[in-house]
Formats: C-alpha cells, sequence, structure tokens
C-alpha cells in the first residue's frame, strides 16, 4: 500500500513551535550558556531552540529555576520526559501533577516522553525499557497517554525508543528476522498512536540504531510510520559496544552519523519544517563544538527543505501491517515488567540465564508462557538490558560520594561492588530523579556499614556528608523571601530559609580535606552544624555548641516561638537560661540573619 503523508498535505504542527535545529540543554554547558559572551560566541543563529528534561529541574530551587529562567528568557524551549514510565502499571498522579505546574511555568504547548516502560512494582529502573508489541499492552498503553494528555492539559507526544531485544522474539541480525520485527513494531506504534490520538516524536537514530542490530531497512520503517503525527525529530550519535553483543547502544555520546543525518534530510524532505533536537548526553564538547554540529545539521534541514520546494519525491510502499495475532508469543506486560526487573536487580551471573532458562523466571513467579517469551530473548541480550541500567545507577551513586567510595574501595576493592549489588536487589531504585537515588542508597546502606567491622566507624558520616551539599544546593525554594528588618519577638517563631538543614555527625567529617585520595581518619567527637545555601547560592556550614544546636532544632525543626525555644534548648544543654546565654543566642540569631538565613515571618 502507499503511504497517505504526501509533501503537499502539510503535517499537523503545534501552533508556535519553533522549528530548525535545537540542542539539548545539559549541565555541561549550562553555565556557558548563561554567559552571554561566550553564548553569543559559541551558539549560531541557527540554532531555533533547547529542549530541557522536566526532571532536571522539578523539585529543585536555589540555582537551577533562575538558570532556567535566563534560557527561557533568550531561546524558545521545548520539553521533553526521561521517565513517565507510560507503559508502567499504574500512572504516578503525584508526578503528574508536579509536571503539569512546570510546563504551565514554563508555558510549554506540547510535552513528550518515551513509549516504553522505566519501572515496576515500586522500582524505578533508570532505563527505557521495551515493550511487549502486543495489541493489548498497545491498548493500555493508549489508555495510559490518553489520561496523560488529560491530565497535563496539552498534546503529548511518544518518542520511538531504540530496544536490544522483544520478548517472545529470539535475537538475530537477518533479513527476515528484522522485517518481521519491523512489522510488529509499525503495528505496535500506529495502533498505540491511533487509538491514544496522540503525536509522535521521532527519532531517527533510534530508528536506524535499530535497523542496524536487527536487520532491517531504516528508510522503509519511517516510511510506513503515520507521518502526519510527527511534531519532531530527535538526531544523536550510537556507539558499537563489543562487549555488549556487538550492539550499536543509543548512547548519545558520539556525533551524529552519516546516514542519521541523510534520514533526518529525508523525513523533512517528506515532512516539511519541524524541530530537530540534537541530543548529546555523553563525552560532551564544548560548547563551540556542539555549535558548529548545530550548523552542519542545519545545512542538511536547509537543504531537505529546498529539494521539498523543488521536487518532492513520489510516495514510497509502507511496509504491510503484521497479522493481528503477531504479538501472542511475547506475553503479558506485567510479567515481562516482573522477569526482566529480576535481570536487572537480582545478584544472577549471566551463566544463571545461560544454565535455567525460563527456569530462572519460573522461580521468580512467571507463568509458563511468560517465562518462555522473556528466555526466548536469550541471555546475552538479557546481560545487555541488565549492565545498562545497572551501570548508570551505580556511576550516579559513585559520583555523589567519591570520597567515601574511594576510602570503602581501599579498604576492601570489592566492598562498594558488594553492597551496591546488595541494596540493588534488597531494595533497589525507587525515584524517577537520578539525583534521589545516593539518598536512598546511603539510608539502606547506613546501618549496614556500622554493623560492619571491615567498614570504618565514620564512614556512613562521611557519605551523609557529602550528600548534604548536593542536598542544599539543590533545595526547593519555599515561595517569597520574609520581609528583612523586622525585630525578633519572644512570642513569635522565626523563617528559615529552605535551605537550612541541621545534621549531626559522630565524628568530625567536614573538617577532612575534599580530596579522594586522602586517608586522614577524622576527629570522633560529636558535631553539630548547620548547612544552608547563601545569597550567592554557595553551600554554607556553621558549627553550632550543643546549647545553639537544640535553639536551631526547636524553631527550624518543631516551628516554636523564640522563648519556647530558648527555655526547652537551655533545659535540654543543660545550661542555665541568664543573661549570658541570652546574648549568646541573640548575637547567633542576629548573625543567621544577617546572612539571610532566619527572618521574621
Amino acid at each position: 500500500m502507499e503511504s497517505s503523508q504526501t509533501p503537499e498535505q502539510p503535517l499537523q504542527t503545534i501552533a508556535g513551535s519553533p522549528t530548525g535545529i535545537g540542542l539539548g540543554l545539559r549541565w555541561a554547558f549550562l553555565d556557558d550558556v548563561l554567559d552571554e559572551d561566550e553564548a553569543a560566541r559559541a551558539l549560531p543563529d541557527a540554532l531555533a531552540f533547547f529542549e530541557v528534561s522536566p526532571e532536571n529541574y522539578m523539585r529543585r530551587g536555589g540555582y537551577f529555576p533562575e538558570a532556567l529562567h535566563t534560557v527561557g528568557a533568550r531561546h524558545r524551549l521545548l520539553t521533553h520526559g526521561l521517565m513517565m514510565n507510560i507503559g508502567g502499571q499504574q500512572l504516578d498522579r503525584a508526578y503528574l501533577d508536579q509536571l503539569r505546574a512546570f510546563l504551565d511555568e514554563l508555558g510549554a504547548r506540547y510535552h513528550s516522553d518515551h513509549l516504553c516502560w522505566t519501572g515496576h512494582d515500586g522500582r524505578c529502573l533508570q532505563d527505557l525499557l521495551p515493550l511487549p508489541l502486543a495489541d493489548h499492552v498497545a491498548d493500555h498503553v493508549a489508555d495510559n497517554i490518553r489520561r496523560v494528555q488529560d491530565h497535563l492539559g496539552r498534546p503529548f507526544a511518544v518518542e520511538n525508543i531504540s530496544y536490544y531485544a522483544s520478548p517472545g522474539l529470539a535475537t538475530a541480525r537477518t533479513p527476515a528476522a528484522g522485517e518481521e520485527l519491523a512489522k510488529r513494531e509499525l503495528a505496535f506504534t500506529r495502533r498505540v498512536l491511533e487509538r491514544a490520538d496522540c503525536k509522535l516524536l521521532l527519532d531517527v537514530n533510534n530508528v536506524h540504531v535499530n535497523a542496524q542490530n536487527h536487520g532491517f531497512d531504516a528508510w522503509r520503517f519511517i516510511e510506513g510510520l503515520p507521518l502526519e503525527r510527527v511534531i519532531q525529530l530527535h538526531v544523536a550519535g550510537g556507539e558499537r559496544r563489543e562487549h555488549l553483543d556487538d550492539l550499536i547502544i543509543d548512547s548519545h555520546g558520539a556525533d551524529v552519523c552519516p546516514e542519521v543525518q541523510e534520514l533526518m534530510g529525508r523525513v523533512i524532505e517528506r515532512a516539511g519544517p519541524l524541530p530537530v533536537l540534537y541530543e548529546r548526553d555523553h563525552s560532551i564538547p564544548p560548547l563551540t563544538t556542539l555549535g558548529r554540529q548545530v550548523e552542519a545539521l542545519d545545512r542538511v534541514y536547509q537543504a531537505a527543505l529546498q529539494r521539498r520546494a523543488r521536487a518532492p519525491d513520489d510516495p514510497v510502499d509502507a511496509p504491510e501491517s503484521a497479522p493481528a495475532s503477531a504479538g501472542e508469543r511475547a506475553g503479558s506486560l506485567a510479567g515481562f515488567q516482573r522477569g526482566l526487573s529480576r535481570v536487572i536487580l537480582d545478584r544472577a551471573p549471566r551463566e544463571a540465564l545461560e544454565t535455567d532458562g525460563e527456569d530462572f523466571f519460573r522461580a521468580r513467579g512467571l507463568s509458563e508462557d511468560d517465562a518462555r517469551a522473556i528466555a526466548t530473548i536469550g541471555a546475552a541480550r538479557l546481560e545487555v538490558y541488565r549492565r545498562l541500567p545497572r551501570n548508570g545507577v551505580f556511576n550516579v551513586i559513585a559520583e555523589f560520594i567519591p570520597r567515601a567510595r574511594a576510602r570503602l574501595e581501599r579498604v576492601n576493592a570489592a566492598c562498594f561492588d558488594r553492597d551496591f549489588a546488595r541494596w540493588m536487589e534488597q531494595q533497589g531504585p525507587r525515584s524517577r530523579y537520578l539525583r534521589d537515588l545516593p539518598f536512598e542508597f546511603v539510608a539502606w546502606i547506613g546501618p549496614r556499614w556500622l554493623e560492619d567491622p571491615e567498614v570504618p566507624d565514620y564512614l556512613v558520616d562521611l557519605a551523609r556528608h557529602e550528600l548534604v551539599e548536593f542536598e542544599v544546593a539543590a533545595a526547593p525554594d519555599a515561595g517569597a523571601p520574609a520581609p528583612e528588618g523586622q525585630p525578633f519577638a519572644l512570642d513569635r517563631g522565626l523563617k528559615f530559609d529552605a535551605s537550612a538543614r541541621r545534621v549531626c555527625y559522630r565524628h568530625a567529617v567536614h573538617e577532612l580535606p575534599g580530596t579522594r585520595a586522602d586517608d586522614t581518619v577524622p576527629a570522633a567527637e560529636l558535631t553539630r552544624l548547620l548547612v544552608y545555601r547563601d545569597r550567592e547560592h554557595g553551600v554554607r556550614f556553621l558549627k553550632l555548641s550543643r546549647v545553639a544546636d537544640a535553639l536551631i532544632e526547636r524553631l527550624l525543626e518543631r516551628g516554636q516561638v523564640v522563648k519556647d525555644a530558648l527555655i526547652e534548648g537551655a533545659r535540654d544543654a543543660e545550661e542555665p537560661l541568664n543573661d549570658e546565654l541570652l546574648g549568646r543566642m541573640s548575637v547567633l540569631l542576629a548573625d543567621l540573619a544577617e546572612r539571610g538565613v532566619v527572618s521574621v515571618p
């Protein structure tokens, strides 16, 4: 059959959306973008927009909202989510509420996320995991998409993902197997889009990666999609990994290859002007290099528009739909999610999957059909899906507590890997926000480290201290600040800056040098600190006496009035409430007010 989309039929884009080449806004070059002089030098006129991921900014204060506001005042912004879990069993209404508030504040005309699942049974696996290509799964996803569109109050687009296996299908790089897989994916994607009546974010690189890994024609696949639903494109670079079954991994860590550039140009020639996003998440070059790459992509984009205006191509035959029974061997969605979750979370080496096969999954509660469907994928590809999310989560945790990890590994090189594996199996990541996972890990492993004679007794304090700085730096703002200059009153409480935290350690870990190579043992002394973010968004640590800590604890955490906090704080600290103490505490509160930590509400 012929594609219904011809060049004479312009696509239905979202009114007011930018067109042209955009760039994913990443922390690696955010400061350069904020620097007007540097941005003017590095960014080309061809840059049409930046794309931001809400998960990187939601529930964050301090530097982050101001930075995003500044970028948004200078450039068009589009949004693209990472962890909605649109194929999950249930949608997270609290997350959707926060997301809608963020999109409303940003004025986003539409939002997008991935056609996949990212978590199951309370665990967020921090990767884009494939859905069984079956009709009942497509219908479930479409129902979720309709709920999301209603909840967000704006159009929603799903992005086709790169995948390395499909349940129910043995992995084989043959034309016949590749074409069958392509037909199934096309039928599944069309069913989702039509039943949900949503948009498509076409990731051209993902199509290329899948075509190379599975053995089908990328352009014929694209021609089989309902291009009239496409509202945005993504391009990126993948990298071949010999140790991961010699697959091309969608790493976003390389330049856009010529084949993907050509596919992008052909889509624009067929579809007309659209926003095209260049994603770069790893091995990120300087902003000037990214600017030149944007210009190169724009030349391909403009040439495609010129070809479209001169002599549009004839429509290309689209692949036939897969038969209605094509997804029967894929098993159930819940069964596949439970099985792949255990592959990722369990301390199960590849040998167990190779040796036990279906028995591995039946032992974890899967039905015969579900165990057969996931085991058909094969141990090599299941190992790929085990490594990718585990490596991502491991690297984030290690990045947040580098000194604690380094000291632990100097005691026993295998300790940190062992403890990470224990946490993954017994607890696992819960939050959809990567920045939360180090806190989850330390909260779980802390009591176990304290009981382990091999682990230094101060290590939990050090790990907590490393996390406190991240927590305070990104603490959400509490709204408009309290008026300054009002005198303290004994019968009133105090308003603390939203970043303020009390911490108490059994060791003076705050005095340790900041280098990973240092092996200094901290003094074993009770240490009380007030941690806060100053007006320049720097994190500050203020050491407190016992009575000052007792006073701050009652004012900050219990919300007591000043008089009660003074009386009870002095009593618990076993100090007489006399003029000398009142004078010291008055000086402390005045100092905190001058620092912007406290004010009168």
